[in-house]
């Protein structure tokens, strides 16, 4: 983990520690979800050149750590991974969470 990644001008290790919880912090993320959850965060993050060390999480939240090289904008890649992991997981298990919210929240 000590290992520094490069590009042609620098040696960087910028790793973050991203914690996003459910609208609520309702208790909704199942087995199932956390399984697609990891799913779809590895292949997202794969696309833009992110590695995903660890991720874990309960029923309320997930942790996710993550190397990211200093292009990306963090900002931009923060809120593109939430809507798209919430847009993936409304539409694959909308009768789980229509238990919990009653307009399409995630």
């Amino acid at each position: 983990m000590s290992e520094y990644n490069r590009n042609r001008h620098a040696r960087y290790k910028l790793t973050y520690h991203l914690v996003v919880v459910t609208k609520y912090r309702k208790k909704c993320i199942s087995q199932n979800m956390m399984k697609r959850l990891k799913e779809i965060t590895d292949s997202l993050f794969e696309k833009w050149n992110c590695q995903v060390i660890e991720m874990n999480g309960e029923e309320d939240h997930i942790h996710i750590l993550f190397d990211a090289p200093p292009q990306i904008n963090l900002v931009n890649t923060i809120n593109s991974y939430k809507t798209v992991t919430s847009r993936y997981i409304r539409k694959e298990f909308s009768q789980e969470l229509s238990r919990f919210y009653w307009k399409p929240y995630f």
